[in-house]
């Protein structure tokens, strides 16, 4: 065997006559004159040092257990070698403290200035580091901490998180319920001796106050499906903007709540050229279309004013008061007679407006008032917006037909999705939640309100699957193999804002549904804003958004096969 190297044998002595002799320092000073030392440092405000400490910014995370947005800690290592010593010895334990190799401290070393490292530090290292500095009365290093925020599911989920830029919250969650995830600042004062060891002195030192985290309501697997099928359907129609809301229509959970175009949180860029922290879930405000003959049958169903049984002939217009007319689709043409299946399947507008008549624009609302689709979403997000509506609209007869079928009124697609989720749990409304949990309490839950009668609803449910399942539908390509859908299309045709016209105004194509039909896990939004080209029909825009998502949830929740698919 080789002889022992006499050197390897003495640094190793060394080092643990080092080691026993610094631990004896420590038990001296923290134990045995604790005391003296710091009254001594009290008297002649000698050694005393202050050190803040940062608050930890509360967590987000989603329902599924998957981190959307957390801090971690970083530091900020400088030195200035025009001050700090040039012995080999102090930058070898500089660099056993930091982990960074020492060849980079030699190199800094010889062009005498000043370098910074930003590193990944952990609390441990950086109690060495400044152990270095203090044992060598280093006065050129310097370490300070920051708090760095991550987000690793970027911008599949940024248009509800939001972000946090150069340590101010910007928009979404982050910058909403900032109060609850920001907490406070502290600070330690204390003596450090010759050997590093620090000791706190009692009444001079704040404690820091951590955030809280938060719990979200969105399950990642549907926010992820969700978020690259608008994106998908946004790009393939050259559209401004979309919207894709997946809700528990049982409890009002938010699922889903993905929009684009978005922006990437992390700074990379990924979200494109287009890249915006404009949300129009809870920012923007559309007119629901025909999807909103839904909700205007099942009041017309509620209030009696029409009944399972009536058909209405449908000769493609309706007169209004003082020569206003109600068209139907052009495309389509006078529908003939037609019952409610009939009705809801080819989205007959002269149907709707006749329900809508029927009940009055008082009846309708006081609809819309129940359904609160004109209040803010209050879900916790920045910029959140409320709907609109005239109330002092002079011709009520035509404001209330149009009403009828999803024109006259602008909301929020996250307080429509609310609505229609109603019809899914059997009448009973609840407000849309995205926030479960703060600081790992869950606040008190909103207990519903039944807008609907049971049978009422689950009628509804039962036309709107004949938009899926009936050949007749408009959603009839929409069908999912062995599972009994239900759904509604819109096509929404804007104002133009510069004649005040309709004709060039674009579109706004949207489709709502249901997984399953009977009994619905989910309720599925799809809003497209200004879909450019041949194609701009809700079923032809929307329509394959929902389907993909109708999957996604079936996949999700293992929904088994409906027992009868057929219409």
């Amino acid at each position: 065997m080789p002889s022992a190297d006499p050197r390897g044998l003495w640094f190793g002595v060394g080092m643990g006559a080092l080691f026993v002799g610094a631990a004896f320092t420590q038990a001296r000073v923290q134990v045995f004159e604790r005391d003296p030392i710091l009254k001594l440092a009290q008297a002649s405000n000698r050694y005393v040092v202050g050190r803040p400490e940062l608050a930890h910014r509360g967590a987000i995370v989603s329902a599924d257990g998957k981190v959307l947005a957390q801090s971690e800690d970083s530091f900020v290592l400088q030195v200035n070698f025009k001050r700090a010593p040039r012995s080999p010895a102090f930058l070898l334990e500089l660099a056993a403290a930091s982990g960074i190799p020492a060849s980079e401290f030699e190199g800094a070393a010889r062009g005498g200035g000043s370098r910074t490292w930003r590193r990944d530090l952990t609390a441990d290292q950086a109690r060495q580091i400044q152990a270095v500095k203090v044992s060598w009365r280093a006065d050129g290093v310097s370490l300070d901490r920051t708090l760095e925020r991550e987000y690793p599911f970027a911008e599949v989920t940024a248009g509800l998180v939001g972000a946090v830029r150069d340590g101010k919250p910007t928009t979404g969650l982050e910058f909403g319920c900032d109060a609850l995830l920001e907490g406070e600042d502290g600070y330690r004062t204390g003596v450090v001796d010759r050997s590093g060891a620090f000791l706190k002195l009692e009444g001079r030192s704040i404690p820091r106050r951590n955030g809280q985290s938060l719990t979200l309501t969105i399950d990642t697997r549907l926010q992820i499906a969700a978020h690259y099928a608008i994106r998908q359907a946004v790009e393939a129609h050259e559209a401004s903007s979309g919207v894709a809301i997946v809700i528990d229509p049982k409890t009002g959970d938010l699922l889903a709540m993905a929009n684009w175009p978005t922006f990437d949180p992390t700074g990379q860029g990924g979200a494109g050229k287009k890249a915006t922290d404009f949300n129009p879930a809870v920012m923007g405000f559309y007119e629901p279309g025909s999807t909103f003959k839904i909700l205007t049958l099942a009041e017309a169903l509620q209030s009696g004013k029409v009944s399972m049984g009536d058909s209405i002939y449908c000769s493609g217009t309706l007169k209004i008061n003082r020569g206003s007319e109600i068209h139907c689709d052009r495309k389509h043409g006078a529908h003939g007679a037609a019952n409610l299946e009939r009705a809801i399947a080819k989205s007959c507008n002269v149907s709707a407006a006749t329900w809508a008549l029927r009940v009055g624009n008082a009846g309708m609302v006081r609809f819309v008032d129940d359904l609160e689709l004109l209040r803010r979403p209050k879900l916790g997000l920045r910029s959140e917006v409320r709907g609109r509506f005239r109330r002092d609209d002079p011709a009520k007869a035509l404001q209330t037909a149009t009403l009828g079928f999803g024109q006259s009124i602008n909301v929020t697609p996250v307080m429509l999705a609310s609505a229609f989720a109603m019809i899914g749990n059997e009448g009973i409304w609840h407000a849309p939640r995205l926030v479960r949990e703060i600081g790992g309490t869950e606040p008190p839950r909103d207990p519903g309100r039944r807008i609907l009668d049971a049978g009422v609803a689950n009628d509804v449910l039962k036309l709107m699957a004949s938009v899926i399942q009936s050949d007749e539908g408009t959603g009839a390509k929409l069908r999912v193999p062995g599972y009994r859908l239900a759904g509604k299309t819109g096509t929404a045709q804007k104002t133009n804002r510069v004649t005040g016209t309709m004709k060039g105004g674009g579109y706004v194509a949207s489709f709502v549904g249901f997984v399953p039909a009977e009994k619905p896990q989910a309720m599925i939004l799809v809003m497209v804003d200004n879909p450019r080209g041949s194609a701009f029909y809700g079923s032809q825009v929307a329509g394959p958004v929902f389907r993909e998502l109708a999957g996604a949830v079936i996949r999700t929740y293992r929904i088994p096969p409906s027992s009868r698919a057929a219409p």
